[in-house]
Order: structure tokens, then sequence, then C-alpha cells
């Protein structure tokens, strides 16, 4: 581990690897990509080999939260050498059978400890958690795994402790002796389970990062809702050593969004294309202000319905509905179904009739006195539902907690098109983008509000990494990989793009447990790699560019970068980051004696500080070194 200060000697002169080393790392994928087949192909491809190997990272000390759907608590990849587990809790938010028990404070699920968990790995009672579909332990295998049954499909941060909280479910079908689980979908189950990882954090005195792995486009997508005010509550300049991972969606690639004015006096027709055996919703979104709300009428395959008037003030919900066609809600900005902040109506209509066109007017009485901005998303509308907006088409198919600003937003891009399944056969995954280039469906900004939305994009089309072997997934034996033991299995889309950055986060926080999440986004900003797939950055597509660990940590190490008298002053410089604040010290010995302080409260700025020691060369020799506040 990098400790977070660096002293030096006045007259030591700084050693640093020459350029060409980290260039010619930089480029070594590409010469060895043909002899990678499993994880370490996305470590090599974003530097992750190199950034362990150069500061000896493993995520020690560092607690990697998994929000998502269970795991698989028996795999080897999440037990220590000794066979304990690495799990220190998993908290099941989908059982209720200890909500009332001891030690559950929240009044909702039940949580199982690492002793339960260590017994029941040897002769004492099971615990009845399991992940089902299979995504949970992948999204826990990409960043923690350590590879325990393939040395090779070892994750980003092997020793890092685990949390587990089980927040939904996508369901499963009952197959070869396993039960059936039923779908679970309470988005009230998120901030418990934020809630419940800032506490264990606290309680086990460690800094800790947490993916909430899913997500879809609907609500305010401006930061503002109650999930992503959520988020920010707990993270941020004021709550050093919690970062917060969501990725920006599975949505890209379709017509999912639209924006545009409503006249005054005038009015727009929104068409949307519903196709068969789907109920699309679309929520849209406009600003109070001070005069007339928009009036909406309604085209289905089945007839017209409306004009209906908007609600008179904004505790008012209107519900029109006309039976196997539509249902809509009309919600003043205080009844809105996002708990927003950003004084804005709602407009949520699901689209219950026949496959078809359905056209939406908004008109605005002529008495209005400013135009009426819209944004609207639909859902679901994706690479394999074809339900779409046809007119006032607008960028962007992120989903709302990931535009909450603490986030850190990854997207997905593909580094890998084929491999060899479980039954030798050769299998590939193509028509949603070449290696290097991003996976169509990741979803991109902006955000409602006109931030990036994204912060960076990681490689995770396709990667492959542990398995349940018990789920449901395991049962699709093409994505079960060849030399994997039946361990390892296909993960793709932001939902394995997400995983790696949050891996790195953790090896992040190693070096520094200090780190915000305005550092941590500062710092994958400034380090992401720009190459000819992601074109000019940032942009809304791939934020600043790619994944590159090795220089994310990089920018972190704590050192002075050169040293030089100024007259009868000394003055040295440091690499700092923005959203972090320092202070320099010294000494006359180096191993011994109290540290003084020279200066403090010295901000980040993303670039080199000059620290002036005035008159030190009277002072005879003195140690430098920079901490972080």
């Amino acid at each position: 581990m990098i400790p977070d200060s660096s002293p030096f000697s006045a007259n030591q002169r700084h050693r640093r690897f020459p350029a060409f080393f980290s260039a010619l790392i930089a480029g070594s994928w590409l010469l060895v990509a043909a002899t990678l087949s499993a994880m370490d192909l996305v470590r090599v491809e974003s530097r992750i080999d190199d950034a362990i190997a150069r500061f000896g990272v493993t995520g020690q000390g560092v607690i990697v939260a998994l929000l998502d759907r269970g795991i698989d608590w028996k795999n080897n990849d999440f037990r220590n050498a000794d066979g304990t587990t690495r799990i220190k809790y998993i908290y099941d938010l989908t059982d209720p059978t200890g909500a009332f028990a001891p030690g559950n404070p929240y009044g909702r699920g039940t949580i199982f400890t690492e002793a339960q968990i260590n017994a029941a790995l040897t002769s004492g009672p099971l615990i009845a958690t399991r992940d089902a579909v299979g995504h949970g332990t992948r999204t826990a295998g990409i960043p923690t795994g350590n590879g325990r049954n393939v040395a090779k499909y070892r994750g980003v941060a092997v020793n890092a402790t685990i949390i587990v909280v089980k927040v939904t479910s996508t369901g499963a079908p009952a197959h070869d002796g396993e039960a059936a689980e039923p779908v679970f979908n309470d988005s009230t189950a998120y901030p418990v389970a934020i809630d419940f990882v800032v506490a264990k954090a606290s309680e086990l005195g460690l800094p800790a990062v947490m993916l909430l792995n899913l997500g879809s486009v609907l609500g305010p997508t401006d930061g503002t809702s109650s999930l992503a005010r959520k988020i920010d509550s707990v993270t941020g300049p004021t709550n050093p050593g919690i970062i917060f991972v969501t990725g920006p969606s599975d949505d890209g690639g379709a017509p999912n969004r639209a924006g545009g004015t409503v006249p005054i006096g005038g009015s727009i027709t929104l068409s949307i294309t519903k196709v068969a055996g789907t109920t699309p919703i679309m929520d849209l979104w406009y600003p109070v202000g001070t005069d007339a709300g928009l009036t909406v009428t309604i085209q289905t395959p089945g007839g017209t319905f409306g004009p209906y008037a908007p609600p008179a003030s904004e505790g008012i919900r209107i519900t029109q509905q006309s039976a196997g066609q539509f249902t809509m809600y009309h919600n003043g900005a205080n009844v809105e179904f996002f708990g927003a902040t950003s004084n804005t109506r709602e407009l949520y209509v699901l689209l219950q009739g026949a496959a078809g066109t359905y056209n939406i007017t908004l008109a605005l009485p002529a008495n209005a006195t400013i135009v009426k901005r819209f944004d609207a998303t639909l859902n679901p509308s994706n690479l394999s539902t074809a339900n779409a907006f046809t007119t006032f088409l607008a960028p962007g198919s992120i989903w709302d907690a990931a535009t909450a600003f603490n986030n850190v937003s990854p997207g997905d891009y593909v580094i890998r098109t084929g491999w060899t399944d479980i039954d030798g056969f050769a299998r590939t995954n193509l028509g949603q983008g070449n290696p290097g280039q991003i996976w169509t469906g990741s979803g991109i900004g902006p955000t409602f509000d006109g931030r990036l939305g994204v912060d960076l994009a990681a490689p995770g089309d396709s990667l492959f990494t542990t398995e349940n072997p018990k789920a449901y997934s395991a049962t699709f034996r093409f994505n079960m990989i060849q030399d994997g033991l039946g361990f390892y299995g296909r993960a793709s889309a932001v939902s394995a793009a997400a995983p790696v950055v949050t891996g790195t986060i953790a090896l992040m926080l190693q070096m520094n447990p200090k780190l915000n999440s305005t550092a941590v986004k500062s710092v994958l900003q400034a380090s992401a790699r720009a190459d000819g797939f992601t074109g000019a950055v940032p942009n809304t597509t791939w934020g600043y560019g790619k994944l590159d660990a090795y220089a994310a940590l990089e920018k972190l190490e704590m050192r002075v970068t050169s040293a030089n008298r100024v007259g009868n002053d000394i003055q040295f410089h440091f690499k700092s980051v923005v959203g972090l604040s320092y202070r320099a010290d010294y000494r006359a010995d180096l191993f011994a004696g109290t540290w003084l302080p020279l200066f403090s409260g010295m901000a980040g700025t993303g670039s080199e500080i000059t620290v002036t020691d005035p008159a030190a060369i009277a002072q005879g020799q003195r140690f430098y070194r920079v901490v972080v506040e």
C-alpha cells in the first residue's frame, strides 16, 4: 500500500519512471490480447494489473458493497485461503422473516452476518439467501472475485471486504432442483440498502464503494429525485470514504427520449410506436411556472380521448383512464411519483391498448405567459424492445439515479465479441459494436438539466467472471466459458462495466481512504484515455474516455515531484487532486521527531501545487511531507 504521505529531504532528487515506460505499458494489451481470454483481458485493457503491480494494492481494508440480486455465498471466489468467507454481511431485503430480529433496526429484510455465513460453510445451519438469477454473483465477481476456482478469472480488488444487499430480483423459474424465485421490484429498498452500507462502513471503520447495479429510464433525470438526493446526501466532500456507483442504463441506442417546447396558444403532438406484448410508460416533466399547465389529448388505436385539463394546484393528482387503452396520471409538483424537488409537474401515461401508434397532444392556452419546456422518457424502449418515440426525439438514455451529482456513472464499451463455450462451441455476439467501440446499448447523456451524465467508460462487453453454478443464468451453457470449470460465465452490458470501475475505486480507496466522491470523479475523469473510438472528450457517450486504472492510481500517489532552492527559501511541488485538501509538514529527522505544520488547507487543483518554506536554508536539513487533511 502506498501511504498517504511522502517525506523527502530537500536535497534529494525524486526518482520517477521514464515516460517511455508508461507509454509501453499503455499499448501492451495489443500485443498480448490474443492470449488473454478471461477477466485478464479486462485487467490488461484497463491497466488494472499494471496498477496492482506498481502500487501494491488489492482492495485490502476497503468495503465493496454490491446492491443487486444476491450472491453465491458458497463460491470459493468469495472465500479466504482458509475457506472462511470474505463477506461481512448479506442483507436480503427480499426476505421479510428477519425484519424485527435483534440487530436489524430497519424493520424489513433479513441480515446474515459473517459468523452465520462461516457457520453455514462448515457444519452450521444453512442461511436462506441466494442469487437465483445469477446477476448478483457476476456483479460481485468482477470487482472482488479472487479467482480461487481459476486464477485468471480473478476480479479487480481481490482482498476487498464484501457486503451484499439483495435489493431486487428479476425472478427465476424452477430448474435442476432449484426452487423458483418470484420477481421483487421495490425501489423503497434502495435507500434502506444505502443506509445499511453507510452504517456498516462506520461500524467497521473502513471506506466503502457501493454499486447499485440496475436501472432504466423514467423519472426527473436531473438529480432532484428522492433517490438521487439520497445518494448525494451520503457522498460528496463532507462524506469522505463513501463512494457511490451506478451506470447510466442499458437503454442506449433506442429512441426513448423526447424533448421540446409547447408554444403559447399552440400545441405539439408526441407520437409513440407501441409493440405488441408490452405496456410502455411515457414519463413527461415540465416546469410549474406561474401560469397555465398543459392540457392533454390522447389518441390510441382505439379512439381519441380528452382534452384533459391540468391539475389546478401542485398538490393535486388527476387520474384519467380508458379501460384497455391507457391510464394517465397528471401530477402536480408536490405529488409526482419520484419525490423530486425540481418544481416540475409529471405526466405519467401507461399505454395499455393494441400495438400501433399513440399520439399524445400537449396544448398551452393563449393566456399563458411563457412557453413550456418538456422532457420525456419511454420505458421499455431498448435494443430488445422496439417501443419508440417518433417525434420530438432528443438525445439521452441515462436513468434517474445515475444523475445524482455525486454518483460515478460508467458507460460500457466492447472488448470482445467471441468466445468458446463450456461445450467447445465457438460463440459470437455481433451487431452491438466492435472491440474498442461503445456498446450500442450503453446509456448516454445528457441529463435533463444538461450535464454530461457519463463520467467514463469501461470494458464490459463481453467479459467472463464468477458465476453461480446453481443460478438460472448458468443453465444457458453458451454463456459458460470453456476453461472455467463451470464456475465462470459471460457478463455484459453496463452491468459488467460498472463493476470494473467499482473495483478500481476500491484500489483507489486503499491508496487513500479519505477520498470523497468529488475527488474520485475528478481523478477518473482526468486519467481516462481518449482514442479514435472515443473522439474528442468529454462527450455524452464516453464521458472523459476509457478507464485507465494505472493513470488513476498514479494521480493519487502522494509524492513530491521536485524541490529546489530559491534564494534562501526551499520550494517543493506535489501533485494534487480536485476535491481534496492538503497539509505540508516538516521535521529535522526523517525517522524521528514530530511533524510540524508548514501550510494547511491547500485545496487540490488537479495540477501541481508549489509550497515555499521561507528562509529554510538557514534552518539546516529539513524533511517535508504532504498529507491529505
